[in-house]
């Protein structure tokens, strides 16, 4: 599975303190998201990743706590939330 993010004018990023809104213009819904799903949001704009390449990049910018599997599920954890807020695209 590889996944893309929505495009830009579909949703509005605002930080809060530790936390950061994501408004998701479309459903007009506004969902409280943590840094890591920021930084995956980030990752995916005008690319398609897998899961696998997710966790590289993220691993090149951030100290990311585990093991290879762990922290992949993790991630893919995080995919799937975002894919149900409708910010990013699952790609068959």
């Amino acid at each position: 599975m590889r996944y893309r993010a929505a495009a830009r004018d579909a949703y509005v990023v605002r930080p809060v303190d530790d936390l950061t809104l994501v408004y998701h213009r479309p459903s007009g819904m506004t969902h409280v998201v943590s840094p890591a799903v920021v930084a995956i949001l980030d990752l995916l704009h005008e690319r398609t990743l897998g899961i696998g390449e997710v966790c590289e990049q993220l691993a090149q910018h951030h100290d990311l706590d585990g093991e290879g599997d762990d922290i992949a599920r993790v991630v893919g954890a995080r995919l799937d939330e975002m894919a149900a807020m409708d910010i990013i695209d699952r790609i068959a």
